[in-house]
Parts: structure tokens; sequence; C-alpha cells
């Protein structure tokens, strides 16, 4: 089993609930006005920074246990798979609570309300084609125009759950080809004329499809292979001053500044190191909160929006002002917790088992003769 590193299983848990934040923002309707749009802005990055999360861990397995591709793929599939369809099942009904509830007339996101709308009006009309986009996993790169609302459906923020899928599909062939210098000049040119053909071409909200995001998996990618060059550097305070001075440039940045200030501190010396940067760094990232939120940040990610949306439907009436938020999320932590808690013990452990069932039982056997020598 691979050792996991503290501080991204850390970070996991920070960009969980940073989502969470931006759901009940939307859903409260507190994010008209300045500062509720920024609040709600926030999901979106957290999202690209998962991305590039996954670039970094992919790599890691894959340099580190070399297996089969077919043997990888069983288990990144059940990794993914079980939790995702529970979270669809139950992600169907309550869709359909929350569009009722943002139909009242105190609710003041109209856009928000629309799609939430559209959502379950195309649930419902396109039942067995999203049911088939989503056992396949690849529903996040239907265009809207092939298929309505598709990277929404069932469970709004499962369309990045498609996208780390694509990636799977493809990341052992694309680290290979970044580890090789004479294809990683043709394969960067390759990736910005796919993501900016598709950018005009792909009608989807959110960049479901991989073209759209290959480059944040490749940021994740290349950090995991030169992370042993960073081993013996401490470069967290450099990296850190000049996240700041970068930051405001603007948002599509912001998400790799997060990072490298996260990758910058990732050597054990940074972390163990007297002082303000390497304290805050371990105080935020390595306390035992943020490791057991990132144990389940892949719970929390999938569960927090149903269980939103079934709070909504029976406790609120809105207003968009902050208390409406303070209540939903009084009421949507906890729940959100055990919620999470419940499916991380009997969900996703169990898909993970399941995968290294599959994976033992589809390795090649060694030979008993020569292992007994």
């Amino acid at each position: 089993m691979l050792k996991k590193i503290r501080a991204i299983e850390g970070l996991r848990g920070w960009l969980a609930w940073t989502v969470v934040l931006a759901h009940l923002a939307y859903c409260s309707g507190f994010n008209v006005g300045a500062l509720g749009s920024h609040v709600g802005s926030l999901g979106l990055s957290a999202v690209l920074i998962f991305l590039v999360v996954s670039g970094f861990v992919i790599t890691h397995v894959v340099v580190e246990k070399a297996e089969p591709y077919p043997v990888y793929l069983v288990q990144r599939f059940a990794r993914l798979f079980p939790l995702f369809a529970a979270t669809c099942f139950f992600g169907f009904f309550t869709n359909d609570l929350l569009a009722i509830s943002l139909a009242a007339p105190g609710f003041n996101d109209s856009e928000f309300a629309k799609v939430v709308n559209g959502v379950a009006a195309s649930n419902h009309k396109h039942f067995w084609s999203h049911l088939f986009a989503h056992l396949t996993m690849l529903h996040g790169a239907i265009p809207n125009v092939v298929l309505p609302y598709s990277e929404y459906a069932f469970n709004m923020p499962a369309w990045s759950i498609s996208l780390e899928w694509q990636f799977y599909l493809v990341a052992p062939l694309i680290i290979c080809i970044i580890r090789n210098e004479l294809f990683i000049l043709l394969f960067a040119i390759a990736v910005a004329i796919c993501e900016l053909w598709f950018r005009s071409l792909v009608g989807t909200v959110q960049p479901g499809a991989l073209p759209l995001a290959t480059s944040y998996f490749v940021v994740g990618i290349v950090s995991r292979l030169t992370y042993p060059y960073v081993q013996g550097h401490n470069w967290l305070v450099p990296a850190a001053a000049l996240a700041v001075i970068l930051f405001p440039l603007g948002g599509e940045l912001r998400p790799f500044l997060i990072w490298f200030i996260v990758f910058f501190g990732l050597p054990q010396k940074c972390q163990e190191r007297p002082g303000l940067a390497g304290n805050i760094y371990s105080c935020a990232l390595i306390n035992p909160v943020a490791q057991y939120f990132g144990s389940r940040s892949y719970s929390i990610f999938l569960c927090h929006y149903p269980v939103i949306s079934a709070i909504v439907w029976l406790v609120c009436s809105y207003s968009g002002t902050p208390p409406e938020m303070l209540l939903l999320s009084c009421l949507s932590i906890p729940a959100t917790i055990i919620v999470s808690e419940l499916t991380y013990r009997y969900i996703e452990l169990s898909g993970i088992k399941m995968g290294r069932r599959a994976a033992a039982w589809m390795q090649p056997p060694i030979a008993s003769g020569v292992a007994s020598r």
C-alpha cells in the first residue's frame, strides 16, 4: 500500500468543505451580491485544485506501483463508482425537492433556480440517456446540445467525477509522454490547441471534457515527477511570497498558486522546521481534523449536495440574507458529516476493498516454485 502524503490529505479536506460552502451560498440565495458571489465562486477554484491534486496522486500511483493497465483501471473504477452511483440515485430525488423549494418567490437567484429546474426536467425527460451516460461516468463530457444538463444530471457536483474518470482512462499514457523529453513539447502544444478548440466547440457550463482541463492534471503530473528534486530544498517561504504577489492577477491563476504553496511545503523538513511558515503549514494541513476530513473528502464532496437539497426543502423560506445561509449551514454541515461518515465506512471503503480483491485476482500468479527458492 502506498504511503499517503499527509499534507495533500489535509488539503483535500479543506477543498471539500470549500465546495460545500459555495453550494450553501447558492442554495440559500446568499451568492447574490459582492460578498455572496465571491463565496459562490470559491467552489470552482476548489474543484480545479482537486484536479491538480488528482494529477499528482495518480502519477504517484503509476510511478510507485507500476501495475498492469487493466488492474490499475479496475481499482480506479471501484474507487469512484459505488459512492458515485449511490449519491446519483438519491440526487435524482433531492434535486426535485430543491427545484420545488427554489420556485419560492423569496429566492433571489433566478439563474441558479433556472439551472436546478432545468436539471430536474432533464432528469425525467431524458432519464435513460442520463442513466447510460452516468453508468459510463462520461456524462460530464457530453455537450448540452446533445443531452441537456448532462454534466449536472442526478447529482450536480458529480460532473468533476466524470472529468476525473476521463483522466484516469488516459493518465498512464499522458505520464509516459511527459516523462519522455522527445515528446513533451509536442504534447504541450497539442494540449494547448485542443483546449482552445474545445472551448469554442463544447457547450458545457463547467470544464467537464478532459481537453478543457488537461492543463490542471498536467501541472499535478509534472509536480509529482519533479518532487524528488524538491525534497532536498525548502522553498515554502519563497513560494508563499510569490503566490501573494500574483494572487490579485485573476481567478484562473489562483488554483495554481494555492497548489504551489502546498507542493513546496511537502518536503518533511519544511513541515518540521521551526518558524512561522512551517508552523502555519503544519497547523493548517497536518492537524487531526484536516486529516479526518481529508480521508472522507470524496464522501463529503458527493454527499453534501443531496443533503443540502433535502434540508432546503424541509426548512427554508428564502430571504437571501446571511442569517438564512447561517441557518442552512448549521443544519447541513452536521448532517453532511454524519452522512459522509456512513457512506465512507459502508460504501466508499467497500468499493476500495472490492477493487483490491479484483486486482489481486487479476494479477498474474507468481510461480510457487520460484517463490520458495
